[in-house]
Order: structure tokens, then sequence, then C-alpha cells
């Protein structure tokens, strides 16, 4: 089965009204199939996903927009059977927004799978919490070889954890 990592960094957290600035794709092997980062359309600053991500205007001003990848990364997702993720409906919902068509695929969100494993309750939503890639990839013993809040990184440490909760290293 064909099974890619998708992971994105974007200027916020709703799909409608925030873009993304960097959009990393890999497969099972950790190839790298997409990796770069893009110029939104609208957005000329986001200094509270900055702090998180350290992707400033600056980096991206001279990069493409999205509608210039669109084609290259419908043409991986389309070969896809299997989309894998951390948190991976935020990520589809901005790819989706962006114009990537994701028929019939299969999801495997390792967060949710997550919480369950990690245990941890809450109460107010009276299901498991949902925890962070760098503590999931902590409980894993992941070595980050690069810096967290990098969509490429990100993926890295989400394919090692997938790894390790599906016995599929």
């Amino acid at each position: 089965m064909n099974y890619i990592i998708i992971d994105t960094e974007t200027t916020g957290l709703c799909s409608y009204t925030d873009e993304l600035l960097q959009v990393s794709i890999i497969d099972m092997n950790g190839e790298v199939l997409f990796n770069e980062y893009i110029k939104p359309i609208k957005a000329e600053c986001w200094s509270e996903a900055q702090k998180i991500h350290h992707i400033s205007p600056e980096m991206v001003e001279d990069c493409k927009n999205i509608t210039e990848y669109i084609d290259t990364i419908q043409s991986i997702i389309d070969k896809a059977e299997m989309i894998v993720g951390y948190n991976v409906f935020f990520d589809v919902g901005f790819l989706e927004e962006s114009g990537v068509v994701f028929n019939d695929k299969e999801y495997f969100d390792v967060m949710t799978c997550f919480a369950e494993i990690y245990g941890e309750w809450n109460d107010y939503f009276q299901d498991f919490k949902w925890q962070k890639l760098t503590t999931c990839a902590r409980y894993y013993k992941y070595v980050w070889v690069d810096e967290a809040h990098n969509a490429l990184a990100d993926c890295r440490a989400t394919l090692f954890c997938y790894k390790e909760m599906t016995g599929n290293g």
C-alpha cells in the first residue's frame, strides 16, 4: 500500500482564513516527495504562528505561492492510498482549502491514536487529551535531526512515531 506522511506550517489555525507557509510530504522510507516554503497570497505577517515555527515573512517573500504547487501536490496525493499525519485533518483542511482534492483516501492520525496510548484523560471532552508531536516523539525516544515545527522535521518525527505505534518499522 502506498502511504505518505504530510505536514504543513501555516499563518494560523483556521484553514478558511489562514494560509500555508510550508508543505512537506515524505514516503514510508523517509524519502522527500515534496518540501517547499510557500509565499502567502494575502497574509503579510503572522507573528503568533511565527513564534512557534519561526517562518518569517522574509523567509518566504521570494517563494512561489501555493497555486504554483497544486498540480505537483495533487499528483503525489493521487498516488497515495493512505495519508498519515499528526493531526492529519488540520493539514488536509489547509490543502483542500488551497485546491487539493483527497478523493477516497484513507487516513491515519498519529495524534488521536497516541492520545489513547498516552492515556491522559480530559474530563471536559470525555476523551483522551491530544498531546503535542514533541511529547509523542519523546515517548517513543525519537531523536530530532532538525528542529520541531518545521514541516519536514515533523514529517520525519511522525513517520518514526507511526512505525513505533503500529509495528510497521
